[in-house]
């Protein structure tokens, strides 16, 4: 259970761990976090408060609303992203510098929050733990932390109301907006509460380049606040830190407060890429998956450094991303199982360095749930002229662990831009401990699913540019000639 009631968190008995997990903001991406939720679930570690801010709120709405991590992770493969988008009227178009935002809330509060499951009603009255959401009062200036049993609709429509895209709310007199401009993480909420670890899950960018274009820097913008903000809360965690070795603490710890981040390797595809469906909701919750996986797995027990370092990305350079789906029936020796293999590859070249990783998940009919894969082993060659990509990955059923085995071939870098290659992946899925009772067989990708994929393949080019059909070809074809 990832959230644990625990009505003394303000007030912690000795040797009592307490833990607070901090959803930041990143805007529609955070399908994202639904991914880390699943792996913070299975590792075991859980949570007596959670705390959301900006986009960050969406899936704290959810917990809060009684989902599960599997539960959140499929609403928001099925949510329909275009419902974020909702135009104001016609008129207002006419007179752009007297708007109060380009968009208005009514998609998120008539589409999204149904979609996602999102209940105040049920918030108000949720008894497993304690939650909080982070929105900017305008009018003050500051950060208002509302309690889940105290929160209304618009504060949770504020805490999401982008400055310029969308419009502040008024509530009770005083106007609410998007905190990120403040801060996109509340990790002082927590430290009030009493909370002695404190579990981030950051998706805001920061690389060290800067690069042009206005929403690059408008996103650069968010970038700076957001970065900067935590820095700040960094700074206080050390002073508390501080006067907790010296005896004397400031709230309630014991015992020095511990951070541990969970973040992507690289910067996250930007909102416009996901309403362009150049990136789905599902690839950004596999990404988040094999990120916490990895994370987890290797986590300090003294948690991380309190400094720039903790959020730091990597330039993801020129980047070619190509996603593609498989269904069909696989066999084992006494049944026919359906089966569908969902990837998404990523394919970058930086630094005169390429590597391609891959992002996985298997829905198997009998298991009733789509599940994400990790630690992705990938072996690509040359054979006969054509390139054949083979990759392992592991995933997790009712706490048993699956081995996956795929493989496709590719001809030609024409073929793989015209939606002509991914015809089929050879699988095999093996339950550990039990390798003789495995599944396996061939999956397909029909001609529907393969335009698809290629309509959406999505090129990048260093300064975050989209490339043109020469540019991904190039990329193509170093995809065809790699070899690791």
């Amino acid at each position: 259970m990832l959230i644990e009631r625990n009505d003394n968190l303000q007030q912690p008995q000795p040797q009592q761990q307490k833990r607070s997990l901090i959803l930041a903001g990143g805007g529609m991406r955070l399908a994202y976090q639904a991914g880390v939720l699943i792996a913070l679930e299975e590792s075991g570690v859980s949570f007596n408060h959670v705390d959301g801010t900006s986009g960050g709120i969406f899936n704290a709405g959810m917990l809060a609303s009684g989902l599960n991590a599997h539960q959140i992770a499929q609403r928001w493969r099925q949510l329909d992203i275009k419902h974020f988008m909702s135009a104001r009227p016609l008129k207002s178009y006419f007179k752009p510098l007297n708007m109060m935002g380009y968009a208005d809330a009514d998609g998120i509060r008539n589409k999204i929050f149904p979609s996602l499951g999102i209940d105040v009603e049920r918030i108000n009255r949720f008894a497993a733990g304690d939650i909080t959401f982070n929105v900017c009062n305008f009018s003050d200036k500051s950060i208002e932390s509302i309690p889940h049993d105290k929160v209304k609709e618009d504060h949770l429509i504020a805490g999401v109301s982008l400055p310029i895209v969308m419009p502040a709310i008024e509530i009770d007199g005083q106007w609410y907006s998007d905190a990120v401009w403040i801060k996109d993480a509340n990790l002082m909420e927590a430290v009030k509460r009493g909370a002695d670890e404190l579990w981030l899950v950051w998706a805001i960018g920061n690389t060290a380049t800067y690069l042009p274009g206005a929403l690059n820097q408008y996103v650069h913008m968010i970038e700076m606040s957001a970065n900067g903000g935590l820095l700040e809360e960094y700074a206080r965690i050390k002073m508390i830190n501080a006067q907790i070795a010296e005896g004397k603490p400031a709230y309630v710890q014991k015992k020095p407060l511990t951070l541990f981040v969970i973040k992507p390797e690289f910067p996250l595809p930007l909102d416009p890429d996901l309403f362009f469906h150049k990136i789905d909701a599902r690839s950004l919750i596999n990404m988040g998956y094999t990120d916490a996986k990895k994370t987890i797995k290797s986590m300090p027990l003294e948690g991380v450094a309190l400094n720039t370092e903790t959020t730091k990305m990597k330039d993801p350079g020129i980047r070619l991303n190509i996603r593609n789906q498989f269904h069909g029936q696989l066999s084992d020796k006494k049944h026919q199982h359906k089966v569908s293999l969902f990837t998404y590859m990523v394919f970058s070249s930086r630094d005169n360095e390429e590597n391609l990783n891959i992002y996985s998940s298997i829905y198997i009919e009998a298991f009733e749930q789509e599940i994400p894969c990790f630690d992705h082993q990938i072996k690509s060659s040359k054979i006969d002229g054509k390139s054949k990509t083979e990759f392992s990955s592991s995933f997790m059923h009712n706490n048993d662990e699956y081995k996956l085995m795929a493989s496709w071939e590719l001809g030609s870098a024409i073929d793989l831009l015209l939606g002509l290659e991914f015809k089929q992946v050879q699988i095999s899925i093996k339950k550990l401990g039990e390798e003789e009772d495995g599944m396996e067989g061939i999956l397909y990708q029909n001609i529907k699913q393969r335009m698809a994929s290629c309509l959406t393949n999505n090129i990048r080019k260093q300064d975050g540019k989209a490339g043109g059909i020469r540019f991904k070809y190039r990329m193509a074809l170093k995809l065809m000639n790699y070899e690791i």
